[in-house]
């Protein structure tokens, strides 16, 4: 087929033989792919890399398309403007590296586009470039494609071991993993972390719409409307994994689900009146989302007649507090950034001044102990890893028995309803809660439960300022047209 790809560097060590012809190598492949090889009929795959300074990520992206089995294929990085020497990282694995943007980034819509321009792949393969495939991917996107010929284009998710030991980072990739995991086989939309599509197709509709997203936004989910509006079918392979190599932060993953994700795709949803019951959009997501908003309304009112500052107060602590988890295999430790440290503490004072004020002695107690616990953990320069551990358990013990004693000190007319809309939530949600328990373990998915909350809450806020934009730019237009 005659693609190109550099040969030079760390590719000719390992991947020279892609292209010389050695059937040898495709020995433990799947027997259709032989088939394929053997004919000649496998098809060319072009791997679209967008990247805007990523150097941190970039080269384990490149080395993990370099390990690929497929025979065909070859790599193109389209670099949106990065000013941190990604251009150069990219040239040693692949002399297909563009420029898309004269030092202006123009968003990895744009990216995507300028690299199909120039793709000689019968297949285009998007991967972000914080993203590491697996060998057997292309591979396994070859086969959707032969195996099912009804589809046109195909995505995975990430996998379930995330590479980073933060709490957030492993919360977020693995609740990415399980929604796709999930998902219908017929997929309602498009993902371009690690998605592929018929050259001709995409061309066809235009490719991304990157005019309406400069920025990373929902344009892959745009393009999947385009693509089911247009009659195509898009194939969810579970086979298809990606290691997802980005460090979460709190103030990240907000501005990404609310800003880059939530507002956008509930504008979309409006415009093309096309709401899927799939991914994060399912039914039981959506009667969730209702009744935590329910649940909420039913504390305001409460809150007229009973002081409940204490609970609110204590789920942040929590919250704080399991944020600063880290799992380094299976040691669990917990290390707060010196912001989240002060924080902690005016917390626990303030929480210990409230529960004294109430007459909640034991609660008071309790947060005096945490206060020595963090403190003695402060005063020790470098502290055992069995005292870590200690430590990691004796917080977050007392913070959970913490919650559940502030709870029952209220009234039953006030807790007695929480618990159960809250119970409710969970049997919703039970294979949610059951996945993460198998694989980080109870106390993880016990952990996860306020940060599930505040995703309900956020997913809420996202569509009510969505719905609001759309509204107001649909009455703009209309009182303009009339003019």
């Amino acid at each position: 087929m005659g693609m190109e790809c550099r040969k030079g560097g760390a590719w000719k060590e390992t991947h020279e033989y892609i292209h010389n012809g050695d059937m040898s190598i495709h020995e433990n492949k799947p027997n259709l792919l032989l088939s394929m090889v053997d004919k000649n009929l496998a098809p060319s795959i072009s791997v679209i890399i967008p990247v805007y300074n990523a150097t941190s990520t970039l080269e384990d992206c490149l080395k993990g398309i370099a390990s690929s089995d497929y025979p065909e294929f070859e790599i193109i990085v389209v670099d949106d403007g990065s000013s941190d020497g990604s251009q150069q990282v990219a040239k040693f694995y692949t002399d297909m590296v563009l420029e898309s943007s004269a030092g202006v980034p123009k968003g990895p819509a744009h990216a995507r586009n300028r690299g199909a321009e120039i793709a000689k792949g019968d297949i285009l393969f998007f991967v972000d470039a914080d993203v590491t495939i697996q060998p057997n991917a292309l591979s396994e996107i070859a086969q959707t494609f032969l195996q099912h010929p009804e589809y046109v284009a195909t995505f995975g998710s990430y996998d379930e071991n995330p590479s980073h030991g933060e709490f957030l980072s492993q919360y977020k990739n693995l609740f990415h993993h399980f929604v796709h995991q999930q998902a219908h086989q017929d997929a309602g939309t498009f993902w371009s972390g690690c998605g592929a599509i018929y050259k001709r197709v995409f061309l066809e509709l235009g490719g991304f719409d990157e005019v309406r997203y400069p920025r990373p936004s929902i344009e892959d989910i745009e393009l999947g409307y385009r693509l089911r509006a247009a009659g195509y079918k898009i194939f969810v392979n579970k086979n298809i994994q990606g290691k997802h190599l980005k460090r979460w932060t709190l103030t990240g993953l907000l501005k990404s689900d609310i800003l880059d994700r939530g507002i956008p795709w509930t504008q979309l949803i409006m415009q093309e009146r096309n709401l899927p019951n799939d991914l994060n959009l399912s039914f039981s997501q959506r009667i969730s989302a209702v009744l935590l908003g329910i649940l909420l309304l039913y504390l305001s009112w409460t809150a007229v007649f009973q002081n409940i500052a204490l609970l609110p107060l204590l789920v942040i602590l929590f919250m704080l507090v399991v944020a600063g988890w880290q799992f380094y295999g299976g040691t669990r430790i917990l290390q707060l950034s010196w912001q989240g440290e002060v924080l902690a503490y005016l917390l626990i004072i303030l929480i210990g001044a409230l529960a004294w004020r109430e007459n909640l002695p034991a609660i008071s107690i309790i947060m005096g102990a945490l206060l020595a616990m963090v403190g003695l953990a402060r005063s020790l320069p470098n502290p055992a890893l069995g005292f870590r551990k200690m430590l990691f358990a004796g917080v977050n013990i007392a913070l959970l028995f913490t919650i559940l004693l502030s709870l029952t000190s209220y009234p039953a007319w006030i807790y007695a309803p929480v618990l159960s809309i809250l119970a409710i939530i969970i049997l919703l949600n039970k294979r949610f809660y059951l996945f993460f328990a198998v694989k980080r373990g109870i106390i993880f998915s016990l952990a996860i439960f306020p940060f599930h909350m505040l995703y309900y809450l956020y997913s809420m806020l996202s569509f009510a300022l969505g719905g609001g934009m759309h509204l107001w730019k649909t009455s703009l237009n209309m009182r303009q047209a009339s003019e």
